[in-house]
């Protein structure tokens, strides 16, 4: 009551007086239909549109189709990135002896593999303070990627006395930027982590009379370099943290065009405010407005069989929950309101154990702990679990559900919060209204992406110790039989020329 809207003459942005707040405004997003409403909504999303005054025509824009991992937050894989394409050049200068460190983020998909032994290489330049200011016996640049240390590179000086110094200097010894290296293990990578660079420099003792210069700068070369192009796109689904951190794998694609949300036949405002909040996370996640989602209710699943799946709703009210279940062979089942977990015959655990060659290490003891938790789940509880869509090989299906609507609040409180959200792994996490989490794995694995076939016995071997052992056992038996049956030829031929000689 008391908003004058305007008349709508096509998709319109507006903003109004808020009759209840002298001091405050509403935002009119509209049109003459819900397509109008769409487009006026999708100009506002891109901000691209030259917008001024109280009220106005506006355009959707039609944006390219994107390509997989293009985000316009995440760094290029396909080659070198400067990190002065990443900051500007001021942010990669320190001030002070102990300065906090330069950070350099880095965002990118999670689901990088490297073979064994290597790394993402990293190539920092620097500049140290110019004169005879830091003692370079003990100063150092000290590297870390996400709190993990990586390598400490030390200063370099002068070379010897006068006039070695001199001739030294007039070849370019030292140089301005020194250079060092090292690799960042693929483990590390969650997919929001920061490169960090602290100088620890000392001052030169320079005797009792002299000053110590107090604004000294050390600088980061912004030709320094970070290269993913040697990694390849491969990673063991399902992984909550990797949805955690990145939203992977529904991130991929940077405008959700391959994936759909799935809401109850009849959404609450509770179930329809989770899925915006996890929607919008994934789009702040990659910098880009989800243009491409698709919403959809159980009814509309084989429309939308191409996608991966994002499924949300109360438990009883979400009708998706069963048959996707079913058809998955997920060992989680929905009762009305309630969360099991089907425990493995004989057969079933044979074929878990065969699974761990996708790299899952599920174990009795840790479905049992899993069934334990669900058979008496804490008051208020969510969960948040995720398993290969029966709809697609390769699809990924996350469910974010909670026997009561506070339930759904857990677990989006645990999502946006920066001391819970490393708990989020496995393929199955439950959420107490206490902020208690725990993670397990349930399920078989799957694989996404693609690794060329020379690494494919690498991956395999890898994560199947007995395997490799077996191999091994093969492979000497294969030797040493050959090897046996020489010998024991040359053993016959020798017997058989000492009896033509006779006795000596």
């Amino acid at each position: 009551p008391g908003i004058d809207l305007p008349a709508f003459e096509g998709p319109t942005l507006a903003l109004l007086p808020n009759p209840n707040d002298p001091a405050g405004l509403i935002l009119v997003i509209g049109g003459r239909n819900a397509a109008e409403a769409a487009t006026a909504a999708t100009a506002l999303a891109f901000g691209r549109a030259a917008l001024a005054g109280q009220q106005a025509l506006v355009e959707a824009p039609a944006p390219p189709p994107r390509r997989p991992y293009d985000a316009p937050r995440w760094i290029p894989t396909d080659r070198p990135v400067r990190f002065g394409e990443l900051l500007d050049p001021d942010e990669l200068i320190s001030r002070g002896y102990a300065p906090g460190p330069v950070t350099v983020p880095i965002r990118t998909a999670p689901d990088l593999y490297v073979a064994r032994g290597g790394g993402i290489p990293v190539a920092v330049g620097f500049r140290a303070p110019p004169g005879p200011v830091a003692d370079i016996r003990v100063s150092r640049l000290d590297l870390a990627f996400s709190g993990f240390f990586l390598k400490s590179l030390p200063f370099r000086g002068s070379v010897g006395p006068w006039p070695i110094s001199w001739l030294a200097e007039q070849v370019g010894w030292p140089p301005t930027v020194q250079h060092g290296g090292t690799a960042v293990p693929p483990f590390l990578i969650s997919g929001q982590n920061e490169l960090q660079a602290r100088f620890d420099m000392r001052p030169l003792n320079r005797g009792d009379c002299a000053a110590i210069p107090g604004d000294v700068q050390g600088a980061i070369d912004p030709d320094s370099t970070i290269d993913f192009s040697g990694a390849y796109r491969f990673a063991v689904l399902p992984n909550l943290a990797f949805f955690g951190s990145a939203g992977f794998p529904f991130t991929r694609l940077a405008d959700l065009s391959g994936t759909a949300a799935v809401l109850p036949d009849r959404p609450s405002a509770v179930e329809v405010s989770a899925m915006l909040e996890i929607v919008g996370r994934l789009a702040a996640t990659v910098g880009h407005p989800a243009t491409g989602l698709a919403v959809v209710f159980p009814g509309a699943l084989q429309e939308v069989a191409a996608r991966d799946l994002l499924v949300i709703g109360t438990l009883g009210r979400q009708s998706a929950l069963g048959p996707l279940l079913r058809g998955a062979g997920a060992p989680i089942r929905v009762e009305g309101a309630r969360i099991s977990l089907a425990l493995p015959d004989r057969m079933a655990a044979f074929r878990h154990m065969l699974a761990r060659s996708a790299g899952t290490a599920t174990t009795e003891a840790e479905l049992n702990r899993a069934s334990v938790r669900l058979t008496a789940p804490p008051d208020g509880f969510g969960a948040l679990f995720a398993f290969e869509s029966p709809l697609r090989r390769g699809g990924s299906v996350v469910v974010a559900t909670a026997a009561v609507p506070g339930g759904l609040e857990a677990v989006l409180r645990t999502l946006r919060s920066p001391e819970l959200l490393p708990q989020v792994q496995g393929d199955l996490v439950v959420v107490s209204g206490s902020n208690r989490v725990e993670a397990f794995r349930t399920g078989v694995a799957y694989w996404h992406g693609s690794l060329p076939f020379w690494l494919w016995p690498e991956f395999y071997l890898g994560r199947r110790p007995e395997v490799l052992l077996g191999v091994l056992l093969i492979a000497c038996l294969l030797v040493a039989l050959p090897v046996r049956r020489v010998l024991r030829s040359r053993a016959a031929r020798r017997l058989r020329a000492r009896s033509t000689r006779g006795p000596a």
